[in-house]
């Protein structure tokens, strides 16, 4: 093939090239940055772009960090151990964030009667998923713990970021909401880095904003995890602008006893694993933490129920079989 013929084959690539690069720096600054740590006993992964990327995922690890030690139910001094540690009407001074989670958490528990409710930590104690050989606590146990369940016995002062409890044995868990909000807290620390452009992802809790750089419409695409199916096989994929993708799922910590599967979604009412007919639910939202309270309560709630506070809150919701 003559030189001749082969020039207007150059000129399309150099062509291509510059209009990739442009849409490229355009989306994302040109610069990329990826870092992983392991927080809120998961995996943690930020990718952020522009030329503060570095910087901005260093600084939403801090934050991350922050959150979690606020808010670790098991580590001494933590906001939440302190709270749990409380006597009745007692007042626990607590972080911003702390303080904000709570707040979130007390709407949704409120909305749904308890469905969502963080004092479920007397209960959720009772079952061990990390044991070699778990078993399901007596039943006598469970019921006992249940009645010490009742968002309505805590009282959260937003603006004064204080917390008392009308009950010394309420014990609170955030393990349903914390990694929402860390995740939008990751993301409004790194745009105040400068960076506009960013995921990420603390253990299945996505959290995305700008224009998707390796897509060509700009949209972030975040497939939603085959139950039971190794790590990484996607189902239905979610589809965002910006916001939060978040899941609750029977597949996530679970064990088997006699032949029954046993997870940690916990109905705050019977003090067992919620019985559903599906394995997990998956929020697209907004926030990230209304999304990470919704997720635990629509799958409480089932699907009428759950499609309909889903709506309220101008969320998608997917119920995954």
């Amino acid at each position: 093939m003559s030189m001749k013929k082969l020039r207007p084959l150059f000129l399309a690539v150099i062509l291509l090239t510059v209009c990739f690069s442009l849409w490229y720096n355009e989306y994302s600054g040109g610069r990329k940055y990826e870092g992983t740590e392991f927080l809120f006993d998961t995996e943690c992964s930020i990718t952020a772009y522009g030329k503060n990327a570095k910087k901005a995922v260093a600084a939403a690890f801090d934050r991350l960090a922050e959150i979690n030690a606020a808010t670790d139910m098991y580590r001494e001094g933590s906001d939440v151990h302190r709270i749990n540690s409380a006597a009745a009407n007692t007042e626990i001074k607590v972080s911003a964030a702390t303080a904000e989670i709570l707040s979130v958490a007390q709407q949704i528990a409120a909305e749904t009667d308890g469905a969502f409710d963080v004092t479920i930590a007397p209960v959720t104690e009772l079952w061990d998923f990390k044991s070699e050989n778990p078993v399901p606590p007596a039943a006598a146990d469970i019921k006992n713990a249940l009645k010490r369940v009742g968002y309505a016995a805590l009282n959260v002062d937003h603006e004064k970021c204080t917390v008392t409890k009308n009950d010394g044995g309420v014990k609170i868990d955030l393990g349903g909401a914390a990694k929402g909000y860390a995740g939008d807290e990751a993301l409004r620390v790194m745009r105040e880095c400068g960076v506009n452009t960013a995921i990420a992802d603390l253990g299945g809790n996505v959290t995305c904003m700008g224009k998707n750089p390796n897509s060509r419409d700009g949209k972030w695409r975040i497939g939603i995890q085959i139950p039971f199916a190794p790590t990484g096989e996607y189902g239905k994929i979610a589809e965002t602008d910006c916001g939060a993708v978040v899941t609750s799922g029977t597949y996530q910590r679970n064990f088997k006893y006699k032949g029954k599967l046993y997870h940690h979604i916990i109905d705050t009412k019977t003090g067992y694993p919620a019985n559903q007919n599906y394995s997990g639910v998956t929020i697209s939202g907004k926030n990230a933490c209304v999304a990470d309270c919704l997720a635990t309560a629509c799958f409480v709630l089932g699907e009428e129920k759950g499609r309909t506070l889903a709506e309220k809150h101008g969320a998608e919701i997917f119920f995954v079989k």
